[in-house]
């Protein structure tokens, strides 16, 4: 039975961003495009997807490159492989903006990144990210990696209604372990219902170097 449900989750189309959904998402990557600098801007674009964020902001960046389980036949650099593993096989320096428009949940993503990539001191780093848990919040659960981002238990009644607050939490966290200070936050205005949030930050690395924890 489980072989069964494993091999028809293969084969589901994933389903792109609405038009509304990726006018939100452009606001926050212009708003960060433009803090960073398009001259300066390296992203890593952990769910390329068909490139429609691509299209409308990233192509300005100075470098682009894309991961995606799916091949597109054009013209973006990209991994076709899980961005699991590409992130942890690549050195994740050479990158200061991770866009992680997932199609659920990035944390899993993001532990790996807050381990492998170190911000020096000053150095300014972005992370764009589109979170999704809201029916599994509403039914008083979350992905393990908030959770233990967070510092709350993964299984608690009324977690959609501090939707927010778990999401800035695990990202302060984040910023922690890669010994920065989280300096500016974007949240798009328009949401793709109640249970998608698009939010932008930028962190700045700590004058004083601490160990990952």
């Amino acid at each position: 039975m489980v072989r069964r449900l494993r091999e028809k989750l293969q084969h589901v189309k994933k389903r792109n961003s609405t038009p509304a959904a990726v006018r939100a998402k452009a606001v926050i990557r212009e708003a960060i495009l433009e803090q960073i600098g398009a001259e300066n801007a390296r992203v890593f674009d952990a769910y390329a997807g068909d490139g429609q964020l691509y299209r409308a902001v990233w192509h300005r960046a100075s470098v682009c490159i894309g991961c995606d389980l799916e091949f597109y036949p054009d013209d973006r650099i990209a991994f076709k492989a899980d961005n699991r593993r590409v992130m942890r096989a690549i050195d994740l320096q050479q990158f200061n903006i991770f866009d992680m428009d997932s199609y659920g949940s990035p944390w899993e993503q993001l532990y790996i990144l807050a381990y492998r990539r170190r911000i020096k001191p000053g150095e300014q780093v972005a992370i764009v990210l589109t979170e999704g848990q809201g029916m599994k919040l509403k039914l008083g659960g979350m992905s393990l990696p908030l959770s233990r981002l967070a510092g709350v238990r993964h299984w608690l009644p009324g977690l959609a209604k501090v939707q927010d607050e778990l999401i800035d939490r695990a990202l302060l966290r984040v910023a922690k372990m890669m010994n920065a200070t989280l300096i500016f936050r974007r949240e798009a205005a328009e949401k793709q219902g109640s249970t998608m949030h698009y939010v932008g930050v930028i962190m700045r690395g700590n004058d004083v170097v601490t160990e990952a924890s």
